[in-house]
């Protein structure tokens, strides 16, 4: 689990993006956009946060932010990345007023 030293969670903000499609009253992930830079990867390389926003969609979202096309995320996850199914993954927005206050103090 990767965490602080005081227990929170750690966000990484390494260029993830949630592309959306609004479909009458619902957002849709149409797709998430990995820049690849490892952190996410499982022992497979395969993307966690894709894999977790495939298949529960914004059930993994944290937070507030606008309605958007494309949508700039941070993510964390709890458990160990390589055990899907006992690990949970959270995106935020990087504009969420929460997550800029808890950058800016990092």
């Amino acid at each position: 689990m990767q965490q602080g030293t005081d227990g929170s969670l750690v966000w990484n903000d390494d260029g993830h993006e949630l592309w959306l499609e609004l479909n009458r009253h619902e957002l849709v992930v149409l797709s998430v956009s990995c820049p690849g830079k490892g952190e996410c990867s499982d022992k497979h390389g395969n993307c966690i946060v894709r894999w977790f926003m495939d298949r529960f969609g914004l059930e993994c979202h944290v937070g507030v932010c606008v309605p958007a096309e494309r949508i700039q995320v941070a993510w964390a996850v709890i458990g160990d990345r390589d055990d899907k199914d006992e690990s949970q993954v959270w995106v935020i927005s990087v504009d969420d007023d929460l997550y800029a206050a808890w950058r800016a103090v990092q």
